[in-house]
Formats: C-alpha cells, sequence, structure tokens
C-alpha cells in the first residue's frame, strides 16, 4: 500500500511540476533581439541566455542578455537584459 501512495505521489508531483516549453532557447534570443535597442555583436559572449522559474506555481522564463560590444578585457559592455516568457514568448526588459 505504501509503495502505490509513493508511486501516486510521485505521478502527481511530476505532472504538477512539469514544464511546457514552447518557446525554445533560439526563439527567445531572437525575440530578444528584435525587443533591443541595438544589434549584439556576433560573438558568442555577447549573447547569454538561462533558463529562470518564477512564482508560485512555477512559470518558466528564459533570461536572455545581450552585448552591443566587447570591451578590451572581453568583457560585454552596454547591455540589455530581457524576460521572455516560454509559453508565450512575451518579453519584458529587465
Amino acid at each position: 500500500m505504501f509503495a502505490l501512495v509513493l508511486v501516486a505521489a510521485l505521478v502527481v508531483a511530476r505532472t504538477c511540476g512539469s514544464n511546457n516549453q514552447e518557446i525554445s532557447q533560439d526563439e527567445a534570443i531572437e525575440i530578444a533581439k528584435e525587443n533591443a535597442s541595438f544589434e549584439p555583436c556576433p560573438q558568442l559572449q555577447c549573447v547569454q541566455i538561462r533558463y529562470v522559474p518564477r512564482g508560485i506555481p512555477v512559470r518558466g522564463y528564459w533570461g536572455v542578455v545581450l552585448s552591443e560590444t566587447l570591451d578590451s578585457d572581453g568583457e560585454p559592455s552596454r547591455i540589455e537584459s530581457f524576460l521572455i516568457d516560454v509559453q508565450t514568448g512575451e518579453a519584458a526588459r529587465t
């Protein structure tokens, strides 16, 4: 009986906590670029992305940071950051 309750709890936890990621990382980056006030540089360091769970119940966002240029040390300068809703693709500047 205990095993049955444990399995049921596991199934409920998995389905309730599932995250329906409809917007991919690449799509989130493109959405952020469309909303940025500049064109990010082509180097890999000029675009950073991270999955950010927020709220209760948890809702997923892509945190995207874009940089226009890199300084002499290779560090990003003049940045803009966005939260992209994983389900709707809505962008919010942070």
